[in-house]
């Protein structure tokens, strides 16, 4: 006679299928908090930006003096203090 499991109710088995696939390695129910890397008073982010804009920064940088650095906060300053206006565009 072959051993048979006794059969599961309909929410038991929800449950046990929901806690079986919540317990997978992958199985993320909350998006992961970022990592953050603090250096001194300020954070460092990543910045994906084309080649071409990221060498009009590298000029600007090099015409004034400052670091890449340096002129994206400048220009995020400005941006925070006096807004942003976008052209209608054609």
């Amino acid at each position: 006679m072959p051993i048979i499991k006794k059969p599961q109710k309909p929410a038991e088995k929800a449950a046990a299928i929901e806690a079986f696939i919540g317990g997978a390695p992958d199985a993320a129910t909350q998006a992961p908090a970022p990592q953050r890397v603090r250096k001194g008073k300020k954070l460092q982010i990543t910045l994906t930006i084309s080649e071409d804009m990221l060498a009009r920064v590298d000029a600007k940088a090099a015409q004034i003096g400052q670091s890449r650095a340096a002129v994206i906060n400048l220009a995020i300053a400005q941006l925070l203090e006096s807004g942003i206006s976008l052209a209608a565009a054609d």
